[in-house]
């Protein structure tokens, strides 16, 4: 059987689409599976040894379209699992002419697009988001999901090792403990106030053996911008600095993330980190619909009784904003338990030396 996988939105969102793929290989062993995703999100997965082929979507480009219809015509595949609906992407799979189509029932076109869809009411928020996309796949192959399953891992080349031994040598030595803190969350929830993030790189820095890096790319400059002048000199910045294949290697080269529902976040979940995630209460946006999955994962949550259904009420709300009942003691007390427990369970970081 040979099977397309397609996720192209965010890489957080692709990261917690990964145990997808163990899940399916382990249903059925001889199935060759290939991944659609966005271009920007193509090292999550182009080392991932279970993987065949990744394939590129880019919405609203008609020579993307003819392309992918001309390739996808001739590689015959028998299915399509789309873990994430989008109408256009849709319509090109059923015009290449994939036999089953299976997805969300999301949308009123998913109906007629998809022949082997599956209800699932994602905006009632009663899963993870991990779970759905384990719930699709479960119907593609008729899989049990019952007991635990894989958190997501992410694959690196050995460049990317040596990329992140070089990082740790070069800009870290004699560290024993690299941390990055990262204030930005791309608009995906509420934010922290950057002046408290501030707090605690400085109050880790200030820590015997620590090296502590803020992270950020894009948007995130208007955070790290504002963090600057309030840093510690010895506090390194690495705003816009590497490309998000480098990235990956730097990031697997450290012990520990802390940062908002953001894309990085997750991955350091899924490379091994003690990661500590920043999150509202509200349904949407909270870790039990969207928080990091790994072995090394707490989250924080405002202690407040979050007056919305589903939705966040923003400056309507008489807690708004609901972050500012964490502060930065509770953030350094839980990262430095969680390096305490990441000692205890001598669970090592991927051999980077």
């Amino acid at each position: 059987m040979k099977l397309l996988v397609t996720r192209t939105d965010r890489l957080g969102d692709l990261v917690l689409s990964l145990p997808v793929i163990p899940f399916l290989k382990a249903q059925r062993p001889g199935l060759e599976l290939h991944m659609l995703v966005a271009p920007g999100t193509v090292p999550l997965v182009e080392c991932h040894p279970e993987v065949a082929k990744v394939w590129t979507w880019v919405p609203n480009d008609p020579c993307v379209r003819r392309d992918l219809l001309r390739a996808f015509r001739k590689e015959g595949f028998d299915a399509v699992l789309m873990l994430q609906y989008d109408h256009q992407l849709a319509t090109l799979l059923r015009k290449a002419g994939i036999p089953l189509r299976y997805g969300p029932y999301s949308r009123l076109s998913s109906w007629f697009q998809l022949n082997r869809g599956m209800r699932q009411n994602r905006s009632r928020c009663r899963h993870h988001e991990m779970d759905y996309n384990l719930q699709l796949a479960a119907k593609v192959v008729g899989g049990d999901l019952s007991g635990d399953h894989p958190d997501p891992v992410l694959h690196l080349a050995e460049g990317q090792r040596e990329k992140g031994r070089e990082f740790r040598q070069e800009r870290a030595p004699g560290a024993q403990v690299v941390a990055f803190v990262h204030p930005g969350s791309g608009g995906s929830a509420l934010d922290w106030d950057p002046v408290r993030f501030v707090g605690v790189a400085n109050s880790l820095a200030a820590l015997e053996g620590f090296a502590v890096f803020i992270t950020g790319a894009g948007d995130d400059a208007r955070f790290v911008n504002l963090m600057r002048p309030l840093l510690q000199p010895e506090v390194g910045v690495l705003l816009d600095q590497f490309p998000l294949r480098d990235f990956l290697g730097v990031l697997a080269a450290g012990d520990l993330m802390i940062g908002p529902s953001t894309g990085p976040l997750h991955l350091a979940a899924a490379l091994g980190l003690a990661t500590v995630g920043l999150y509202p209460p509200v349904a949407t946006m909270s870790p039990d619909r969207w928080g990091p999955r790994g072995p090394l994962v707490r989250t924080l949550e405002p202690p407040v009784a979050c007056p919305a259904d589903r939705y966040c009420h923003g400056e309507k709300c008489e807690f708004h904003n609901c972050l500012k009942m964490i502060y930065e003691r509770d953030v350094l007390d839980l990262a430095l338990a969680l390096l305490k427990e990441k000692e205890a369970r001598s669970h090592p970081r991927e051999e980077l030396s």
